[in-house]
């Protein structure tokens, strides 16, 4: 086990740790252990990882043998909580790091099936993705509709000073001696006071997975394409208008020195990494984090900033199997997530007998219900309806008028009217009878 001796200079914390993952990545012994009566391949356990790493450290000229079993311990928790290693069951961060048998594995990188165990998938909002795949400039910069989350002129105009120093055509006012370190400082403070890493806390997981792959340049890069896309648009064209900045100034020979004892490009990184990467719970690696992420991105920036051809390709292809089958329908709203295409699954046989006895019961309630309410049937009318649903749908009509008393609310009795005496009786007061003779024949 070799472990390269690295001088003291700027960084020498973040070399080292690159240092010691590497050596770990791929010297780590792995095997085939068993666990609760399953096997699990190219895995080790936590006193493994401990012994092994202890043996590196102790034997290490940038450590030494004063390396203790309980400092091995604290870095394996930091390679958990950076995911290095993993649970064996693909879990990482929740659970703390102990010196015993529990089984883990090297993290698995994006490369990648699936986002899932690295992001939460329900904050990928998909129109961030559309518009930053459409919405872009012929130099490939997000275009935003909301204006007013574009960044502030005046810092704009800063950015395009730096970029294309000297020639400053944004500025009308005079330049000075150390102009120049007064215009970045401008822009260093509004970086440094924006509430959220533009590569935003949620996605903070995803991203440092993909500084694994930087082995693989190729597939890191990738990798950084697709996660960048999930980035809301402001966040995207602000990385985007910094990065090109950054790059450009670090090119730039004409370009002053920014600062007194460190190199433009260390000042760059150092100066916008912890705007660009952090987590939510700030942690003692996270700016050697960024520092990695920073730094490739720099070199990179103009391929991992750029919409990927074959995922292009995918979204228009899918977009217009979605306009060729949908169906517009007047004064609808179309402003709607679409939703992935559903299958069918099998149910149990309670299941089918509940959907069979109450699923079709809720379109007769309400049609019973339009037999209720409709003014234009007569009286007579309505209760022979009535009786024609009671009769075929009993079930439905019992649970609408579950007593007669309910059912009579529908129809009301009328009062009957008081008898009247009759007029003529008033006129002609009751007379005795008289006898009359009787004509016989």
């Amino acid at each position: 086990m070799e472990h390269r001796l690295v001088g003291p200079g700027p960084y020498r914390a973040t070399k080292l740790w690159n240092e010691t993952v590497e050596l770990f990545r791929t010297r780590m012994p792995l095997r085939k252990h068993r666990c609760r009566f399953k096997s699990y391949d190219r895995c080790f356990t936590a006193a493994e990882a401990v012994d092994w790493l202890h043996e590196l450290l102790r034997c290490s000229q940038n450590f030494g043998p004063e390396v203790t079993r309980k400092q091995t311990v604290q870095l394996l928790k930091k390679f958990l909580k950076n995911h290095v290693i993993e649970d064996i069951k693909g879990k990482w961060g929740q659970e703390d790091f102990e010196d015993n048998r529990h089984l883990y594995s090297l993290q698995k990188v994006l490369g990648l099936d699936s986002l899932e165990e690295v992001l939460d998938i329900k904050l990928v909002n998909s129109k961030f993705i559309i518009h930053n795949v459409y919405s872009v400039s012929k130099q490939g910069v997000v275009i935003l509709d909301d204006k007013s989350k574009e960044l502030p002129h005046w810092v704009l105009s800063a950015m395009k000073c730096l970029a294309n120093w000297p020639n400053c055509s944004d500025l009308k006012q005079p330049m000075y001696l150390g102009f120049e370190k007064d215009v970045f400082k401008t822009i260093a403070d509004y970086y440094g006071h924006l509430k959220e890493p533009l590569l935003t806390f949620h996605l903070f997981d995803a991203f440092v997975s993909v500084l694994g792959l930087l082995q693989k340049e190729k597939m890191a890069i990738e990798a950084f394409q697709i996660c960048c896309l999930l980035l809301p648009p402001e966040n995207r064209r602000k990385l985007q208008l910094l990065m090109r900045m950054m790059a450009r100034i670090c090119l730039n020979k004409e370009m002053p020195s920014l600062c007194d004892g460190f190199g433009t490009r260390t000042l760059m990184v150092q100066t916008f990494s912890h705007c660009i990467l952090c987590s939510k719970d700030e942690v003692d690696l996270d700016e050697l984090l960024a520092v990695r992420l920073v730094t490739f991105l720099m070199d990179n920036y103009q391929e991992i900033l750029k919409v990927p051809l074959a995922l292009q390709t995918s979204i228009e292809e899918r977009v217009a199997h979605l306009r060729r089958v949908q169906i517009k329908y007047p004064g609808a709203d179309m402003d709607i997530t679409l939703s992935a295409p559903s299958f069918c699954r099998q149910i149990s046989p309670e299941e089918f007998e509940y959907q069979r006895a109450y699923g079709s019961q809720e379109p007769l309630a309400a049609l019973l219900e339009e037999v209720i309410t409709d003014a234009k049937l007569s009286s007579k009318e309505k209760k022979k309806k009535l009786k024609q649903f009671q009769k075929s749908y009993p079930e439905v009509y019992q649970e609408r008028f579950p007593t007669p008393e309910s059912e009579a609310l529908l129809f009301p009795e009328k009062p009957k009217p008081k008898p009247q005496l009759l007029m003529w009786a008033l006129k002609n007061p009751f007379q005795p009878f008289q006898r009359t003779r009787s004509f016989r024949m």
